[in-house]
């Protein structure tokens, strides 16, 4: 008998399939176990006050190339291992918050999702969370924060105000960027102090739109100076109008039309631009005293958005 034309051959699907479900049984058996991440316990810091001394982006540097700033100014308390004292620049007061613990030394308190990245007695690293609808992302998390105890203040004699200001590389990182706005307005960014408008005359009145730090913005007034806002209201125009546009203003105070905040149809925008141009170049520069953007003491230029009604009578 020919042995090699009688053997019987396992198929090559079962072979696969006697794989896999080893596999599988070996991963559930503990095989490929991996350590499962834990929360994290605030037991070592209960009742120690601790104060943000300083907050900036994964380089280092207290500002964003749009020109946002991350400034310091958080004080919390963890009192028990569910529960935070935090302050509110709003109340002018401490309020206490639930603390919501999630895996891997993630949790949620005040409204904000962080990430402890150092903690002990003396002080604390957190990394501010960007939540998008029920995602963590925590690559895209760029911002920390740096506490230091109250007792840990005081012993070493350290003032946060002075803890919490920018850096040399802060200012030589604005100055580059001042630099290239200056030149190609394209370029421009949100200055720290933004743009100052005012009427000097009866038949223009500007109002900027203040942006109060609350529980909807936890805390944060930055679109106040990252997106400043002015309604304008001009009496005696040449016919009544309507319009919501952005202006570039450059470190000498010129402003410059950017872009139409209102649709409008494509076979209008060329007639639109040339409507808001004239708006810009007959009433704004004639009845406005314009004081520009600056950031750490830089003027450069920046945009704001202007909300302009006109009115015949």
């Amino acid at each position: 008998m020919n042995f090699n034309t009688c053997r019987i051959t396992t198929p090559y699907w079962l072979i696969l399939i006697v794989i896999t479900l080893f596999s599988v049984s070996c991963h559930r058996a503990g095989v490929h176990n991996e350590t499962k991440p834990v929360s994290i316990s605030f037991k070592p810091v209960a009742n120690i006050p601790f104060i943000e001394v300083h907050r900036c982006l994964k380089n280092g540097l207290s500002f964003d190339n749009n020109g946002f700033q991350t400034e310091p100014g958080y004080k919390i308390t963890f009192l028990t291992n569910d529960s935070a004292s935090v302050y509110s620049p709003d109340k002018k007061a401490f309020i206490n918050f639930y603390v919501f613990m999630e895996q891997d030394s993630i949790f949620n308190v005040a409204r904000s999702y962080f990430k402890m990245k150092h903690m002990n007695k003396d002080s604390l690293i957190l990394q501010v969370l960007q939540v998008e609808g029920d995602t963590l992302h925590t690559l895209n998390s760029l911002v920390y924060m740096t506490f230091y105890s109250k007792d840990y203040l005081k012993a070493h004699k350290l003032d946060p105000a002075v803890l919490g200001k920018p850096t040399r590389a802060d200012t030589a990182f604005i100055q580059k960027k001042s630099t290239i706005a200056n030149k190609t307005p394209d370029s421009a960014f949100s200055a720290r102090q933004p743009v100052q408008l005012e009427s000097r005359s009866p038949l223009l009145r500007v109002v900027h739109n203040e942006v109060q730090p609350d529980m909807l913005n936890n805390f944060d007034p930055s679109d106040e100076y990252m997106n400043p806002e002015f309604n304008i209201s001009i009496s005696k125009a040449y016919q009544d109008f309507s319009y919501s546009f952005a202006i570039f203003v450059d470190d000498k105070g010129k402003m410059y039309f950017d872009r139409s905040m209102d649709y409008v149809m494509p076979e209008f925008r060329e007639s639109n631009t040339r409507i808001l141009k004239g708006i810009i170049n007959g009433y704004l520069t004639a009845y406005l005293k314009v004081t520009p953007g600056s950031t750490l003491g830089i003027k450069h230029t920046s945009y704001i958005i202007v909300n302009v009604v006109g009115k015949k009578g």
